[in-house]
Order: structure tokens, then sequence, then C-alpha cells
């Protein structure tokens, strides 16, 4: 165990070190040794860090060149998403439930914002839905998602969303009655009753 959170340690300090030094895809990453002094740390530990975020596609080394930080589009994420819908026979009911959990936890980003950055936020998405830039509810969730502020949770739930409508033809229009009861639900501070504007809606 204390080797384990010696590795993970080492894992942090790396991305800090990444943000600090502006590091981008294609530069360096220093030599185990190079990391070993910089952290203080064994270069077992620094190895095993190495080596774990090389699986998740994140660095890549080169025979006699060294370790270099990989383009993060080319994540290994999207790869095991893909196999999963594709393999997997449970997929259309997996997918619509992750979906679901990271639109809820958008929304309850959103709704625990202040009351301004909430009206703010009507305001843009009425103003598109006015010039019909936003014509279906899953445009609507779409804005909720990226507004909650998380963009890995916006890259992951696009490909969901793709796949689900890909396995779901019938699509709900976005009404002028869904913009008011979402105008209601934006302003309650009631955060459970106004959940269900995205868990019933679609039921």
């Amino acid at each position: 165990m204390i080797e384990h959170k010696r590795y993970i340690s080492v894992v942090h300090q790396i991305r800090d070190m990444i943000r600090e030094d502006r590091l981008t895809a294609g530069s360096r990453i220093p030599s185990e040794r190079e990391l070993s002094e910089r952290f203080g740390v064994a270069r077992s530990s620094v190895r095993e860090a190495l080596r774990a975020l090389e699986l998740l596609g994140l660095i890549e080394t080169r025979r006699g060149e060294g370790t270099f930080l990989r383009d993060f589009r080319d994540h290994h994420l999207i790869d095991l998403l893909g196999m999963f819908i594709l393999q997997e026979s449970r997929a259309v009911s997996d997918v619509a439930e992750v979906k679901t959990w990271l639109e809820e936890d958008a929304f309850r980003r959103v709704l625990a914002a202040p009351k301004e950055e909430r009206m703010h936020l009507f305001e843009h998405i009425s103003s598109q839905y006015k010039k019909s830039e936003l014509k279906l509810f899953t445009h609507l969730k779409r804005e909720l998602v990226e507004a909650g502020g998380n963009q890995l949770y916006v890259k992951i739930w696009l490909i969901l969303n793709d796949f689900h409508n890909a396995e779901n033809q019938v699509q709900i229009p976005l009404t002028d009655q869904l913009m008011d009861e979402f105008y209601q639900h934006l302003l309650s501070e009631d955060i459970e009753q106004s959940m269900k504007l995205i868990t019933n809606i679609e039921k």
C-alpha cells in the first residue's frame, strides 16, 4: 500500500510538472534519473508512474530518444469506450445510464451556481433557442453539460450521446413549454425537485 501511494504521488507530481513547465504534445519528459532527483523519490516509484501514464496513452517512449508527451486527443479512453460500445451486449442500457449520471451531475453543478450565473445561462440558451440553434431537448442537455464546467465530462458525454441517439431514433423537440419548465427549474432552490427536468422528460 505504501509503495502504491508513492507511485500515485509521483503521477500527481508529473502532472503538476507538465502544467508548471508548460509542456505540450511532443515535449520531452525528463528521464527517470532526472525525475527521481527533482521529486526526491526512488527511481522505482518514478518507473511505475511512467509505466502507468504510458498505459493510459498520455506519454510514449521512443527507443534511443526518450519519453515524450502525447497528444491528449489520442487518449486511449476513446478507444476504450469504442470497444465497449461495439462488444458489450448491455451497451445500450449501460451507455444510457452513464449518460444520465453525467447529465445529472452537470445539472447539479449548474443549480449550485449563484442565481446571477444561472440567469446568464438561461439568457444564453434562450437566445440560441429563439434563433433556432437549439431545436431538440438533447441540445439543451448539451448546454447544461458544458455549463457544468468539466471538459472531460463533455467529451465523454458527446460520445455516449451520439451512440444513444443512433440507437434511439425518436428525439424530443425543444418547445416553448419545455423552455418555460427549464426556466422554473433553473431558478428553483429545490435541487432535488429540479433534477426531474433531466430524469423524467425522456422516460
